[in-house]
């Protein structure tokens, strides 16, 4: 059976269409990806909040390509980075609010603990990791690099995940 010169026509057109809708979806897809904001008309607290916000979202984007025990650890990094950099409001800030209360009732308790507890500097070997439902354990060792090798300090993290760079950390008091 012939196929007739106008349906060819058709058939020609219609994979076009196809083709440039196809296109039209990916060219979409790449630039909400590339989606950049004007900072021209804004204040300068709200560009920082802009800032914010777009650092909030690449850390959850990588965060959520993690597996469990790197995001726990990435957690507990970063409580530990704010303590050794002395930003202890920071590390408070990070703590669950009961395990506050118990042990650091205000914040000058926790900063006296951190600075007499924790090395001034802080080289970090994590041992164990478990999981409990929905909180997470972390055994590990905390060591300054420039001290005595036998300065070592075993200390579990527990952390307790809400959601994406949402957590509530406590550990065993020493």
């Amino acid at each position: 059976m012939r196929i007739r010169k106008k349906d060819r026509v058709l058939t020609i057109f219609a994979i076009i269409f196809v083709v440039l809708f196809i296109a039209l979806i990916v060219i979409s897809i790449i630039s909400s990806r590339e989606k950049k904001t004007d900072y021209s008309n804004m204040t300068e607290e709200e560009i920082s909040s802009a800032v914010k916000e777009q650092i909030d979202e690449m850390k959850k984007n990588e965060l959520g390509d993690m597996g469990e025990r790197d995001r726990m650890e990435y957690y507990v990094g970063s409580f530990l980075s704010a303590v050794e950099n002395k930003k202890y409001e920071e590390a408070y800030e990070m703590l669950y609010k009961d395990f506050r209360k118990n042990y650091f009732p205000t914040f000058s308790d926790f900063e006296n603990y951190a600075k007499t507890k924790f090395p001034t500097m802080i080289s970090i070997e994590h041992t164990n990791f478990e999981r409990n439902g929905d909180v997470y354990v972390l055994w590990s060792n905390l060591s300054n690099p420039m001290g005595n090798k036998n300065s070592s300090i075993e200390i579990n993290f527990i952390i307790k995940e809400n959601d994406l760079n949402d957590f509530d950390l406590s550990f065993k008091v020493f």
